[in-house]
């Protein structure tokens, strides 16, 4: 099988992630809209801390209050779509967080949810 081609618009870290995964595994056309959606999320979280390295994790609000910066909301929610996206595609996160399978985050929800009738007097 053939390469697949680089999606345009990929930044550095878009890039070098796709060369890798490309490099270690063959993927179908299903797993390569995957693939480039983890990508582009790549990108955007290097986006992201680059706006809260140069702004600082607070901004002024409207009153010159200070709050948190925008981007640090959308740093956590882009983390949890990689991990998503990383775990349909069966996929070890880049960043070192280890992506839980399907059954070992149900396995957690279930211990969790038995701890907390515990603590209930169930």
């Amino acid at each position: 099988m053939t390469k697949p081609k680089m999606p345009p618009g990929l930044g550095a870290r878009g890039r070098a992630f796709w060369r890798d995964v490309l490099a270690t595994w063959e993927v179908n056309r299903d797993e390569l809209e995957l693939l480039t959606e983890i990508c582009r999320t790549l990108d955007l979280l290097d986006e992201l801390r680059d706006a809260i390295s140069r702004d600082g994790m607070t901004v002024a609000g409207s009153e010159g209050q200070p709050r948190a910066h925008p981007a640090v909301s959308q740093v956590t929610a882009s983390r949890a779509l990689l991990g998503r996206l990383l775990a349909q595609l069966g996929l070890p996160d880049p960043e070192g967080v280890p992506v839980p399978s399907a059954r070992s985050a149900q396995a957690q929800r279930a211990a969790e949810s038995r701890w907390n009738r515990r603590g209930q007097g169930a």
